[in-house]
């Protein structure tokens, strides 16, 4: 299999470091960007990567904006949320769903778990869902 380009959306942190490393790691070349805004401009380059993963934070109307282009475009790429802005009534993940992303993730997640992830939905998979909490 050929490296797999990840972009990697959010703020900067000792998450996203991890992350980074990890993904790094495991293979896949790693880019980072802050904010969607900085992800659609690199899009609008036509530097696609293979799969995003993307937090909600810190705009999220800016996330979901970004996200429903992204779609509205036709790109096939998958699209992961992973983030901090967990909704008790499921609001996000069902948005996310809505929108056509691959799986919705809440932090904390396990790096090596955020890789398998990412594999998954790279071989086809979609609808995942990984909460920290309880319904």
């Amino acid at each position: 299999m050929d490296v797999v380009r990840l972009l990697l959306v959010g703020p900067r942190g000792i998450d996203r470091d991890v992350y980074v490393s990890t993904m790094t790691d495991c293979g896949f070349h790693v880019e980072t960007v802050e904010t969607a805004l900085a992800a659609a401009e690199r899009l609008a380059d036509n530097d696609t990567p293979d799969a995003i993963v993307l937090d909600l934070l810190p705009e999220p109307n800016q996330a979901w904006a970004f996200i429903a282009r992204v779609r509205a475009e036709c790109f096939a790429i998958p699209l992961v949320i992973l983030t901090a802005l967990i909704r008790p009534d499921r609001a996000n993940r069902q948005r996310a769903r809505e929108l056509g992303c691959a799986a919705f993730v809440a932090k904390p997640c396990a790096p090596d778990h955020l890789v398998e992830i990412v594999c998954r939905t790279m071989a086809g998979e979609r609808g995942l869902e990984v909460v920290s909490y309880s319904r």
